[in-house]
């Protein structure tokens, strides 16, 4: 430490630098101490200032006010380490993958696969949601255009894309399961509404195939429709055709029969005929 006189500055500074840790700045300057702390990863400050006056009593009056918060930063900063080494380990276990990380409402998540079971966790490193089941893939995903990110889990079946879904509640922080949204496979939204379709097969080798129509209310997805592809050679005393229905709860109702070969005036054959006719014709199910 050098001393100088008059209103020159008096200033030390220690620096503690490891990783994952945080750096513990304190600088000491004249008429104004600063204690600073800086987070390696997100490389942020906060700053702390201690008015000080030239008066001995003064000075033990700063001195104990500096100790408490020199206390208080310190506990901060071993939070800081705390998260960092539980966020560290997910990426130095083997046993983790798809690994992901994103920012909702201002805090930060990470999401990972181990064993099966997904775990998602928040800034302070603690679980906000853990789920069990066949799963071997995940992403987060805005999947109702609320601006706010989703947990979509890809769970395993001859069936591609059967996916389970957490939407996230701003309300409460939290992510709430939806309910039956398997049953919707490859979900895609009706650009500007709250509906969707599905596509999944349904036999001959993908040559039946279905598509449902279906929205989400009260966390459960509503299905009201469904689009039923029939092209295996009238096997099993089905005529090949594209049979249209609308759906109440179990109640199913035949709305239209269009012939097989309606999905050959599509670019994208049966997944362009699906996409057209449930964009142009959605409010006739509701």
């Amino acid at each position: 430490m050098t001393s100088t006189s008059g209103n020159n500055w008096l200033c030390k500074s220690w620096v503690d630098e490891y990783r994952p840790s945080a750096f513990v700045i304190l600088l000491n300057c004249s008429n104004l101490a600063v204690i600073i702390i800086l987070k390696a990863t997100a490389k942020q400050a906060l700053g702390i200032l201690i008015p000080q006056q030239h008066k001995c009593a003064d000075v033990v009056g700063n001195f104990m006010t500096a100790s408490k918060l020199f206390l208080a930063i310190i506990f901060v900063t071993l939070s800081f380490s705390t998260t960092a080494q539980k966020w560290n380990a997910v990426y130095t276990d083997t046993n983790c993958y798809a690994i992901h990380t994103t920012t909702i409402a201002s805090k930060k998540y990470v999401g990972f696969l181990n064993d099966q079971t997904f775990y998602l966790l928040n800034a302070k490193g603690d679980t906000a949601l853990k789920k069990s089941d066949f799963y071997f893939d995940w992403e987060f995903k805005d999947f109702n255009k609320d601006g706010y990110s989703d947990v979509m889990l890809t769970y395993s079946s001859n069936t591609p894309s059967v996916l389970d879904l957490f939407l996230y509640v701003p309300a409460t922080g939290k992510f709430k399961e939806i309910k039956k949204f398997r049953e919707f496979p490859a979900p895609e939204q009706i650009k500007g509404t709250k509906f969707y379709y599905s596509y999944h097969k349904s036999g001959c080798a993908d040559m039946n195939w279905d598509s449902d129509l279906f929205y989400i209310e009260n966390y459960k997805a509503v299905r009201i429709g469904n689009i039923a592809g029939r092209q295996c050679d009238n096997r099993d005393g089905v005529k090949d055709a594209v049979y249209i229905h609308k759906v109440h709860g179990d109640e199913e109702r035949l709305f239209k029969t269009l012939p097989i070969d309606t999905i050959l005036k599509y670019k994208d054959f049966k997944w362009g005929f699906i996409q057209e006719y449930w964009t142009k014709n959605y409010k006739l199910f509701i």
